[in-house]
C-alpha cells in the first residue's frame, strides 16, 4: 500500500481518540484549546514542578517535568485537525489536592468543557450520541466525548450521575488507581476488591441512561463483576497487552480468570466491548503497532482500538508524540498488511459500533 492510500484511508476513516487528560491543564488556565502551546522538550527543560507531589499509591511516578506540562502540547484543536481526529474523550480526572471537594473540581471542569466547546464552534461539536459522531466527520470539525476517570465527584450520591448526563456524560470509568466509594482501583499496597453496593447500584444506572462504562483502572474483581452486571458492551479505554516501558501501569490484560480459563481482553471481546490500546510510555510508534497486533492475535479486529493517554513529551512514543501525528499509525499499519477495513475498525470504527448499541442521545 503507497503512502498516498494510506492517507487517503486516515482521511476517509472516523478516528475516535478513547481517552485524554488534556482538561487538566485547560481548568487550571494553563492554555486555551485553541492555542498550539510549545512545550520545551524534556532535556531542555530544569525546572522544578509546582503545586501538588504526585504521592499516591498507583503503579507508576511521574517526573517533575510531566507534572508541569502534563498533556499540554499534545492536544488542541490545531493538532486534534492536523491528526484527522473525529472524535476526542476528555476525561474527568480528580488529582489528589481536590479529594476534599471533588464535585466543585468536576463541575468546574464540566464548565471549562463547555467553554471551550462554545467558543470553538467552527471546530468542535458536543458528541452525546454516535449520530453526533457522524455530523462531526461531516462538517470536519472534531467531536468531544465528556467522561469521568474516576467517580469521586459523585461523592457517596449514585444519583448525580443524571446530573452529569445533562451535561454531556457519556463514558464513565469507577476508579483510577485508588478506592472509592464505589469500587477498587489498580491501587498499591492494599488488598482489593469489587464493587461496593453503591458501585454495583450506578452500573445498573449507567445501563438504564445509556452511559459506556470503561473498565481502566480497576482492580481484577471489579473487572470481572462489571462484566458479569453490565446489559451493555463496556470498553477499557487505555490500556496494553505487552511490556511497554511501564508493565505494571494497567493490569495485564492477558491475565486468565481462574475460573473460566478466559483471560481479561478475551472477556471484554464476548461482552461486545472494545480495547484501546494505550500510547502512553511507549518506546516508539512500532511498539504501538505490536500493542495493537498483539490484541489482535487475541480477539480479532473487531474489539480494538485507540487509547492514546498521552501525559508529557517526556513519556511520549517517538514518531507518533502527540495526536497530530496519528496520520502515521495508520500508514505503518497499511505497511504491516493490515486491511483497509481492518484499519478503519481500528481508527474508530468499533468504538462507533459499541456508541451506537449504548448512547441513546
Amino acid at each position: 500500500m503507497t503512502a498516498d492510500h494510506a492517507i487517503a484511508l486516515h482521511e476517509r476513516a472516523i478516528v475516535i481518540d478513547g481517552h485524554s487528560d488534556i482538561l487538566i491543564p485547560l481548568a487550571d488556565g494553563l492554555f486555551r484549546f485553541r492555542e498550539r502551546p510549545n512545550v520545551p522538550a524534556p532535556e531542555q527543560w530544569d525546572g522544578v514542578a509546582p503545586g501538588a507531589k504526585h504521592d499516591q499509591a498507583t503503579p507508576y511516578q511521574l517526573s517533575p517535568y510531566a507534572m508541569t506540562f502534563q498533556c499540554m502540547g499534545q492536544y488542541d484543536i490545531p493538532r486534534l485537525r492536523e491528526g484527522g481526529v473525529t472524535a476526542q474523550v476528555m476525561a474527568i480526572f480528580i488529582g489528589d489536592e481536590y479529594g476534599g471537594a471533588p464535585l466543585q473540581r468536576a463541575l468546574d471542569m464540566a464548565r471549562v468543557f463547555h467553554r471551550e466547546i462554545d467558543d470553538n464552534t467552527d471546530h468542535v461539536l458536543l458528541a452525546t450520541s454516535a449520530d453526533d459522531i457522524r455530523r462531526a466527520k461531516a462538517e470536519n470539525k472534531t467531536a468531544l466525548i465528556l467522561s469521568f476517570e474516576g467517580v469521586e465527584p459523585l461523592e457517596l450520591n449514585p444519583n448525580l450521575i443524571e446530573i452529569f448526563y445533562r451535561l454531556g456524560l457519556r463514558i464513565v470509568s469507577l476508579t483510577h488507581s485508588r478506592r472509592n466509594h464505589f469500587a477498587d482501583g489498580t491501587q498499591l499496597g492494599v488488598r482489593t476488591g469489587g464493587l461496593t453496593r453503591l458501585g454495583r447500584e450506578l452500573i445498573t444506572r449507567m445501563n438504564e441512561l445509556g452511559i459506556v462504562i470503561d473498565l481502566a483502572h480497576l482492580a481484577d474483581d471489579g473487572f470481572w463483576e462489571i462484566l458479569e452486571l453490565s446489559s451493555a458492551p463496556v470498553i477499557l479505554s487505555h490500556s496494553n497487552v505487552l511490556r511497554g516501558n511501564n508493565p505494571a501501569y494497567k493490569a495485564p490484560l492477558l491475565a486468565i480468570n481462574p475460573a473460566t480459563g478466559v483471560s481479561k481482553l478475551q472477556a471484554l471481546a464476548a461482552n461486545g466491548g472494545v480495547a484501546g490500546v494505550i500510547f502512553w510510555s511507549q518506546p516508539d510508534i512500532d511498539a504501538i503497532v505490536d500493542d495493537i497486533e498483539a490484541m489482535l492475535e487475541q480477539v480479532g479486529d473487531d474489539h480494538v482500538g485507540l487509547g492514546s493517554d498521552f501525559y508529557s513529551l517526556e513519556y511520549a512514543p517517538a514518531g507518533l508524540e502527540d495526536i497530530s501525528k496519528l496520520p502515521r499509525l495508520t500508514e505503518r499499519l497499511a505497511q504491516r498488511g493490515h486491511s483497509d477495513d481492518a484499519i478503519l475498525k481500528l481508527l474508530g470504527g468499533n468504538y462507533m459500533r459499541v456508541f451506537d448499541a449504548v448512547l441513546k442521545g
